[in-house]
C-alpha cells in the first residue's frame, strides 16, 4: 500500500546528493534510483531529492518574472516554480529509465479563491504544473512541487509533505485540473473524469495545517468537509488515517481534541469505523472550531497518551498543542 509504505531508507538515501556535489544529470539520476528495485522506490528517491535541493523561486513570483528553466538551469540553480520541479522531476526519470511526464493544468495553489456559490464559472486557466509516473504498472500522479513546501506571503517555506507522491488519482484530483482530461487519470468508478466545471465550483473544504498531512490523515474522509459549519447546533466531527493500514492503537497516536471559539476543548474517541469522532454543541456567531493534538506533555513527547491520562492533566501538567484543520463559523 502507497499510503502506509515505509520510504524512511529511501528518504536517507537521497538525501545523501546535496545539489553542490552534483557533477550531472545522469550521474545524479544514477546515484538516486540505482539501489532500488521498485520504480515506485525510484520515483521516491527523486521525488524527496527535489525536496532537499530545490527552493521555489518565490523572488521570480511575486515579481511576475519567471524565466524559461531546462533541469540543467534547474540544477544549477536550485531554484524552480512548479514548471521547473516537473522537467527536472521527467527528465530524472527518463534518465533512470523510468516513464514520466510532465503534465500542465490549473492547481489549487498558493493566491487560489473559490467562486461564490452560484456565481458565474471561471473559465478555464492553467497555471501549475505536475507529473504523471508509471510506477510498477500503474499512471500516477505526483506533485513534487508541492511536496517539497510551501509558498505564503513571506516566501518560501520547505516543508516535506510527502502526500503529494501517495494520494489516489482521485485524491490528487481535487486540487489538479489538467488541461488535457486523458491525464486525470480518474477511473468511472473512483467519479471520473471530472468537468471543469464540477472541479472548479466543488465546495472550499476546513483549512488543512501541514502537520494533518505529517500525521497521515485523510483530507478525504474528514468532516465536517466543508469550509465553514453552522453554529448553534450539535455538530459531529471525524477523523480517518489516509489507509486501513496504519495503527489506530493510543500507543502510536495522540490525544486529539476539538477547541471550540469558547476555549472549550473535547477530546476524540476512537469510533466504530476505524477512526476519531467527537459530536459538540457549537455555539453560535463568529469564531473558529479547530482541530488539535498534544504533541508535549511536560516537555516529552506525547504519542502514546491517553485522554485519561490527558484530563488528568489539564491544569497540572506543562503541554504543547499542534494544529491539524481549521473550520469558519
Amino acid at each position: 500500500c502507497l499510503k502506509c509504505y515505509d520510504f524512511s531508507l529511501v528518504d536517507d538515501h537521497a538525501a545523501q546528493f546535496p545539489r553542490h556535489i552534483v557533477t550531472s544529470l545522469d550521474q545524479l539520476a544514477y546515484d538516486l534510483t540505482s539501489p532500488w528495485d521498485s520504480e515506485t522506490e525510484q520515483f521516491r528517491a527523486i521525488f524527496t531529492w527535489l525536496h532537499h535541493n530545490i527552493a521555489y523561486d518565490a523572488d521570480a513570483f511575486f515579481c511576475g518574472n519567471v524565466q524559461a528553466s531546462t533541469p540543467e538551469s534547474t540544477l544549477k540553480s536550485g531554484l524552480a516554480v512548479c514548471d521547473g520541479y516537473a522537467g527536472l522531476f521527467a527528465s530524472l526519470a527518463e534518465r533512470s529509465g523510468l516513464q514520466a511526464m510532465k503534465v500542465t493544468g490549473h492547481g489549487k495553489g498558493f493566491g487560489y479563491i473559490p467562486t461564490e456559490s452560484g456565481g458565474p464559472v471561471p473559465q478555464y486557466q492553467g497555471n501549475h504544473a505536475w507529473n504523471c509516473a508509471l510506477m510498477d504498472g500503474e499512471w500516477r500522479l505526483i506533485d513534487s512541487c508541492w511536496g517539497a513546501g510551501a509558498i505564503d506571503s513571506s516566501g518560501f517555506r520547505r516543508s516535506f509533505t510527502p502526500t503529494w507522491f501517495m494520494f489516489s488519482n482521485a485524491e490528487f484530483g481535487k486540487r489538479h485540473y489538467p488541461e488535457d482530461s486523458a491525464y486525470q487519470l480518474i477511473s468511472d468508478e473512483e467519479g471520473g473524469p471530472v468537468s471543469w466545471e464540477d472541479y472548479i465550483l466543488e465546495p472550499e473544504g476546513p483549512l488543512l495545517f501541514n502537520d494533518f498531512h505529517t500525521n497521515n490523515f485523510s483530507a478525504q474522509f474528514v468532516q465536517p468537509s466543508t469550509k465553514n459549519i453552522q453554529g448553534g447546533t450539535w455538530t459531529s466531527f471525524h477523523l480517518f488515517k489516509l489507509c486501513e493500514h496504519l495503527s489506530t492503537a493510543e500507543a502510536d497516536n495522540f490525544v486529539y481534541l476539538i477547541s471550540l471559539p469558547d476555549g472549550n476543548r473535547t477530546p476524540f474517541a476512537l469510533n466504530d469505523s476505524g477512526g476519531w469522532s467527537a459530536t459538540v454543541f457549537v455555539p453560535a456567531g463568529e469564531g473558529e472550531v479547530s482541530l488539535f493534538y498534544v504533541t508535549q506533555i511536560n516537555g516529552k513527547d506525547a504519542k502514546g497518551l491517553t485522554v485519561e491520562e490527558y484530563n488528568a492533566a489539564v491544569g497540572r501538567k506543562a503541554m504543547y498543542f499542534g494544529g491539524l484543520c481549521r473550520w469558519g463559523l
